[in-house]
């Protein structure tokens, strides 16, 4: 039978604590710029200082502590918050609990300072995690803020620890050292029976997978020494937009992979109506078909209104800073597809990238084509042969001295008058083809390249009158090369092998791209030439999963959910609404997980708490209600005493401000179906410092005259001590919180106050 228990305030007005406020008996201050062993972290903050702080910063800080648990021998565990307050740009900050010894300030000594004994890292040895995480490939699968958000912590009876995490909003079980113990423990919803309650950030949203996915491909390529991020590149109709639903399913959030870090390039796009769009939505690249519609729409685009096209430069070319124009196959709606004729025409509309495929021949040379299979359609031999063949059957002299590829299957636009491709029909008569529509091999192809700026700089196209400026974007065009594979073929590390092979012969690994739906194949690129940008093509129909959380050989066994969006099934919990506070019942030892805001339809300041049995490891049915105190925001912390009687930190959003609102509350926990009270224990704006613990410093808020505040916006520590004193301290968000030093604008330091509660 459920039972719930509705945990009432009692001060409807919301008005001051009645009686004598709490006293400072004892303070003590981390500094702010505190760091520890580990790496750089920060990237993602970008490149101006925030606070006086310059990211990114060249190891790990000691920072946002979101709880503590005391050890008993003086020292405190203290656990780090996920990072810098986002999902996307936590990806380099390391969870961790450090250890603190902390010497308070008080009225009989003390130094007032905190020593950082040491620390470990919450981390995924044994692969407990089912979803892909930021260190996905590594063997110690340290976890980062981009994985989990905890923001709660418990130690159990048996010594192991408790986590409560946002993202899910998840329970995490760990090792007394930070091993994860089981898979991370869902909430239930109690709304919809046998469902999960999930965050906007859920791993279980396929919106979601995108960003896990590429954390993961892109640590892995960092650690090989690439200095270029992943590219992500999904199909036009899969970005979320303001484009007609019936366009497709919307699953990549161009903002969210653009602020982790990872271009976003879409294909295929051949209107300009939806090029002008997608140049809104903010995307770094476009693929088309049409290369000389990409220019025209780059040409008119004016995103800012101010009647200037910005993406197009005074000498005509297209900024490479701002977006990157590519020929998908060259130009294949104008010429036939992954020919020198396209790759020419698309090079004439000033492309700044040209795309094409490549398959291996049966001695292993990559030449250009689509197909695994040459398709009667497009191709024909010289030599009166059958046609389909397996190009993986051919050689590649054999395939270069029988076949052309110029059969026109894309519409009116597409010719293949040798008359419209000088170069090609030049270039091939050098390299000794038979036709300028001989299919290429990689090296012939990126050696045309070259030819082609030369016949522009130099040679007989230097009377051109666009010609200035094609040897100008030729010189550096980049080029995107994807591999053709099937999840069948065993070769992918040979295809790898050739592929980047012939790029570096080339000398234009700076220039270069290798993309497939195939990811084997990128991580082999990672490894093989990591000055080598890697593309992750993503689309239904190709590589994406059918099932849910289902592994494909084609994502290098990296899993992807299936079926749940946040259209289907819209979360019900608040960003940064999860388990911010969690207190540990001792008889019968039991988690009481509390979310930090209410959930999506409840009535405004109703928060959740939970019941998570230990002994069971279970969540039971019993649930309870706290109603926040008017003013607050959000609850953030909540730990039980001995007696069960219950204590909430309370707070509202602002920052600095003796005016606003930030207090423990007490409640107490009575039998099930009971209505209790809930009464403000402590002002933590209105304390009484009368031994002079926190001295008043010019331009600091909250010091000095015999009282102190906490002006903090997030304050989430709350460890109960004996004789009615409490230990409190602030998460101080670094680099971007100033509660305390308005008059510089430092960042908060970290301070950890002890209080001594008034008489009941």
């Amino acid at each position: 039978m459920r039972r719930a228990l509705v945990l009432a305030f009692a001060c409807a007005c919301g008005g001051p604590v009645p009686g004598p406020p709490a006293t400072l008996v004892g303070r003590a201050v981390l500094p702010a710029a505190t760091f520890a062993p580990g790496p750089p972290s920060g990237a993602r903050l970008g490149p101006a200082p925030i606070h006086g702080q310059q990211a990114p910063f060249g190891s790990q800080p000691v920072q946002g502590f979101s709880a503590l648990v005391a050890n008993g021998d003086g020292t405190y565990l203290a656990l780090a918050d996920n990072g810098y307050g986002k999902i996307e740009n936590s990806a380099d900050f390391h969870l961790r609990v450090y250890t603190l010894r902390i010497d308070s300030r008080t009225a009989n000594g003390g130094s007032g300072a905190v020593e950082v004994v040491g620390y470990f890292e919450l981390r995924d040895p044994e692969r407990k995690v089912g979803f892909p995480i930021v260190q996905q490939f590594s063997d110690a699968r340290v976890l980062t803020g981009a994985d989990f958000d905890p923001e709660s912590m418990q130690r159990a009876p048996d010594g192991t620890l408790w986590f409560g995490d946002e993202f899910g909003p998840f329970l995490l079980h760990t090792s007394a050292d930070g091993a994860l113990l089981e898979p991370p423990i869902a909430s239930p919803d109690v709304a919809q029976p046998g469902l999960p309650l999930r965050s906007p950030q859920s791993p279980d949203y396929e919106e979601n997978a995108a960003l896990r996915l590429m954390n993961a491909v892109g640590w892995r390529a960092a650690q090989r020494g690439a200095t270029r991020p992943p590219v992500v590149s999904p199909h036009h109709a899969m970005v979320v937009d303001d484009a007609p639903v019936e366009l497709g399913r919307e699953l990549f959030d161009v903002n969210s992979l653009r602020a982790a870090g990872f271009p976003v390039v879409v294909w295929t796009v051949n209107e300009v109506a939806r090029i002008h769009a997608l140049m809104r939505l903010g995307v770094d690249g476009i693929l088309s078909d049409r290369p000389d519609l990409l220019y025209q729409a780059a040409r008119s685009f004016d995103g800012d209104g101010d009647g200037l096209p910005e993406l197009i430069g005074a000498d005509g070319l297209v900024r490479r800073d701002k977006i990157d124009l590519q020929g998908h196959r060259g130009a294949r709606d104008l010429r036939p597809e992954n020919t020198l004729p396209a790759m020419e025409a698309a090079l004439d509309e000033l492309v700044t990238t040209l795309e094409t495929d490549v398959v291996l021949t049966a001695d292993d040379v990559p030449v250009l084509g689509h197909d695994p299979a040459l398709d009667v359609h497009k191709c024909r031999d010289t030599l009166g042969g059958e046609v389909p063949r397996q190009v993986r059957a051919l050689t590649a002299a054999e395939l270069q001295r029988r076949f052309v590829c110029d059969g026109l299957v894309r519409g009116p636009e597409q010719t293949h008058d040798r008359a419209l491709s000088p170069v090609a029909v030049a270039f091939a008569a050098a390299e000794g083809l038979a036709d300028p529509y001989t299919p290429p091999t990689l090296a012939q192809w990126l050696r045309f390249v070259a030819a082609y700026a030369d016949h522009y700089a130099t040679g007989t196209g230097a009377s051109h009158p666009e010609a200035a400026r094609r040897a100008a974007n030729a010189r550096q065009v980049r080029f995107s090369v994807e591999t053709k594979l099937t999840p069948e073929d065993a070769f992918a590390a040979r295809f790898a092998e050739r592929v980047s092979g012939a790029i570096v012969a080339a000398g234009v690994t700076e220039r270069a791209w290798v993309q497939s739906f195939d990811f084997r194949t990128l991580l082999q690129v990672q490894d093989r030439a990591p000055a080598i940008g890697t593309v992750f093509l993503l689309a239904d129909g190709v590589n994406l999963p059918r099932g849910p959380w289902e592994r494909r050989p084609w994502l290098a066994g990296l899993a992807w959910t299936r079926g749940v969006t946040k259209q289907t099934e819209p979360p019900q919990v608040a960003s940064s609404g999860g388990f911010e506070g969690m207190a540990l019942q001792s008889s019968p030892p039991a988690l009481l997980p509390m979310l930090e805001k209410p959930v999506a339809g409840a009535p405004a300041g109703e928060v959740w708490v939970f019941e998570y049995d230990l002994s069971q490891r279970t969540y039971t049915d019993r649930r309870w209600i706290h109603r926040l105190e008017p003013r607050a925001a959000a609850a953030a912390d909540f730990q039980l005493d001995a007696g069960g009687r219950g204590f909430v930190i309370e707070r509202d959003d602002s920052e600095g401000e003796l005016g606003g609102f930030k207090a423990v509350r007490a409640l107490e926990l009575g039998a099930a179906g009971a209505t209790s009270r809930a009464v403000t224990q402590v002002d933590l704006l209105a304390i009484a410092d009368p031994h002079g613990l926190a001295p008043a410093v010019a331009g600091d808020v909250g010091v000095g005259e015999g009282r102190f505040a906490m002006p903090f916006v997030t304050i989430e520590s709350l460890v109960l001590l004996p004789q009615d004193r409490m230990l409190v301290a602030n998460d101080n968000n670094l680099p971007f919180s100033v509660g305390r030093h308005r008059g510089d604008g430092r960042p908060d330091d970290e301070e950890f106050v002890v209080l001594q509660l008034p008489p009941r």
